[in-house]
C-alpha cells in the first residue's frame, strides 16, 4: 500500500476552536491517519501531519482546506511566521510504495480541487514547480498575503499556476508541491535579547555553520518571553539534528546564553536522530508518536 506524508500548514495558531475544526475536517476522511498536529500562538500557525494513500490524502487535504478557507480571515491575522494564505503550504512527501513523480501528479490534482472548488489561486513549488522561479517557497511567499491582496490582478511573475488571477480576499493563495523530507526544528534560547537570535541566524544564512540545507529566522516568543532560532532542515540526510543543535548551542554560549529547550514540529524519521536523542537536544514535549516509524 502506498504511503504519502502530507504536512499542510495553516495560518492559525491562536484560536483553538478553529484549529480543532480543521483537524476534525481532515479526520472525517476515511483511510487517512492523522499522525500529529500542533499549533503555536506566536507563529500563529498550525502544522498537521497526515499519512495515507493518494486518494485518502487528496480527500483529507481538500476537506481541511475547505474548513480553513471558511474559518480563517487573514485580514485579521498576524504572527511571526511568513504566510501567503489561510492554507499556506501543502507539501507531499513520498514515503513508501510511491514515487516522487506520482506525488507531483497528486499535487496537480489537489491544486485543481482547491482552485476550482474554493476559488483560491494555487502556486506549485519544489518538485511540482512549473516555473523555475517557483522552486523555492521563500521566493513565492515574498511580500506575503498583503502583497497578494494589494494587486488588482495577479499577473506577470505573480500569475498563479491554477485558479483565479486575483487573491482570495480572506484566504489569499496556497502553495502546493512534492518534495523530499524536511524537519521543522526550533531552538529556544534562555534570553529576551533578539539580537542574539539574529546573530546566530546571520551565521547560518552566511554559510558559516557548515550545515547544508539549513534555513532559519529569528522569532520573538511573546507567550514565553524567549527568543527562538526557528529552522527548516531541508537536507536531513546530510545535516542531522545533533549537528544543528550543537552549532546553535555553541554559538549561544559564545554570546553568553544557554539553550532553554528545542522542539521538533511534526514527524521525524529515526535515522535523522542518529547520534542523539530528544533528551540530549532538550526537545520539549517530544512524543513517541512523532517518530515516523511508529506509524509504519
Amino acid at each position: 500500500m502506498p504511503v504519502i506524508q502530507c504536512v499542510p500548514n495553516f495560518s492559525e495558531g491562536q484560536d483553538a476552536s478553529i484549529c480543532e475544526a480543521i483537524v476534525d475536517a481532515a479526520r472525517m476522511s476515511s483511510g487517512v491517519t492523522i499522525a500529529d498536529f500542533s499549533w503555536d500562538p506566536d507563529h500563529n500557525r498550525m502544522v498537521l501531519s497526515l499519512l495515507g494513500g493518494p486518494e485518502e490524502i487528496r480527500s483529507a487535504v481538500f476537506a481541511s482546506a475547505k474548513r480553513a478557507v471558511e474559518l480563517i480571515d487573514l485580514r485579521a491575522h498576524g504572527g511571526a511566521h511568513p504566510r501567503l494564505g489561510a492554507v499556506d503550504v501543502v507539501p507531499l512527501v513520498p514515503i513508501r510504495g510511491i514515487t516522487m513523480h506520482e506525488c507531483v501528479d497528486l499535487s496537480r490534482l489537489i491544486g485543481g480541487d482547491i482552485a476550482d472548488e474554493l476559488a483560491v489561486p494555487v502556486y506549485f513549488y519544489e518538485r511540482s514547480a512549473i516555473k523555475s522561479h517557483r522552486v523555492n517557497l521563500h521566493d513565492i511567499r515574498k511580500g506575503g498575503f498583503e502583497r497578494l491582496v494589494e494587486a488588482e490582478v495577479l499577473a506577470g511573475d505573480h500569475t498563479p499556476d491554477l485558479g483565479p488571477h486575483k487573491a482570495h480576499p480572506s484566504a489569499g493563495a496556497v502553495v502546493i508541491g512534492a518534495r523530499g523530507p524536511l524537519i521543522a526544528y526550533n531552538i529556544n534560547l534562555d534570553t529576551e535579547d533578539m539580537e542574539i537570535a539574529r546573530a546566530i541566524v546571520r551565521k547560518i544564512r552566511s554559510g558559516e555553520s557548515g550545515l547544508p540545507g539549513l534555513k532559519s529566522m529569528a522569532v520573538w516568543l511573546a507567550s514565553r518571553s524567549l527568543v527562538q532560532v526557528s529552522m527548516n532542515v531541508t537536507k536531513p540526510d546530510v545535516t542531522p539534528l545533533r549537528d544543528v543543535y550543537s552549532f546553535v548551542e555553541a554559538e549561544a554560549r559564545t554570546l553568553g546564553v544557554e539553550v532553554a529547550e528545542s522542539e521538533i514540529i511534526g514527524l521525524v524519521s529515526r535515522k535523522h536522530l542518529e547520534g542523539t536523542s530528544p533528551e540530549k537536544i532538550k526537545a520539549r514535549a517530544f512524543k513517541e508518536t512523532q517518530m515516523l516509524e511508529y506509524w509504519l
